[in-house]
């Protein structure tokens, strides 16, 4: 067992540098991109596990730093971080923890000065992560491991709904990130911040669903393989 997760970790480090550095569309309000590396997480939890899948992204994300130099001081893996723990915690059957954590990275974000209650009107800016939130409190997310085993569409609906919370996971940190980042150290104010945030409102979904839609593509065959390898 020990040998499989050294094996794992390092393999999906490997690939993760390669998929980190290889970008795809720019994110807002701050000089960057995300990369191919976001539509792997999904799978790198659902074939590594934890402890193995959060060391490959590490591992990866700094690898990569040559190639593709950090913008959160360094500490850019802990977005993706965020997406694998969370759900390779709901896979391992500890949904009270990956609830715990999701919870905590919420009311950060929403107790931090910098950030934006309302996005529009009485809309709150966090609407889709507390779409995610309910799901995440659901019996939705207790189904995953069965899903996973009944395979065909139900399969699908379960790497889905892994890849919604994960990536809303990533979205909120990588949001505190940027704060610590661009107002804290740099000083940019609440209110310059705000403007930008009220950008973003009408833009992240859409990144959201592009990084879901290519998590599933990536993760549906990997997992069917894996499934066959791993009996």
């Amino acid at each position: 067992m020990k040998i499989r997760q050294i094996t794992l970790a390092a393999a999906f480090s490997a690939l993760y540098l390669i998929l980190r550095i290889i970008p795809t569309f720019s994110m807002v309000g701050i000089s960057g991109q995300f990369t191919a590396g976001d539509f792997l997480l999904t799978s790198i939890a659902l074939t590594a596990g934890l402890w193995s899948g959060t060391l490959s992204v590490v591992i990866g994300t700094i690898l990569a730093y040559p190639l593709r130099p950090p913008i959160f001081l360094g500490l850019d893996f802990l977005p993706a971080v965020a997406s694998v723990s969370i759900s390779a915690l709901l896979l391992s059957g500890r949904r009270r923890m990956a609830q715990i954590c999701y919870i905590a990275l919420l009311i950060a974000f929403l107790a931090s000065p910098y950030s934006l209650f309302y996005g529009y009107d009485h809309i709150p800016y966090v609407w889709l992560h507390l779409i995610a939130l309910v799901v995440l409190l659901s019996p939705l997310s207790a189904r995953i491991p069965s899903w996973l085993k009944r395979g065909g569409y139900m399969s699908v609906v379960a790497i889905g709904t892994l890849a919604f919370v994960g990536t809303m996971a990533q979205h909120i940190m990588g949001g505190l990130l940027y704060e610590l980042a661009a107002g804290f150290l740099a000083g940019i104010s609440p209110p310059d911040f705000a403007n930008v945030w009220r950008i973003i409102f009408f833009l992240y979904p859409e990144e959201r669903l592009v990084i879901i839609a290519g998590s599933i593509i990536l993760a549906a065959p990997i997992f069917r393989s894996w499934s066959k390898w791993a009996r």
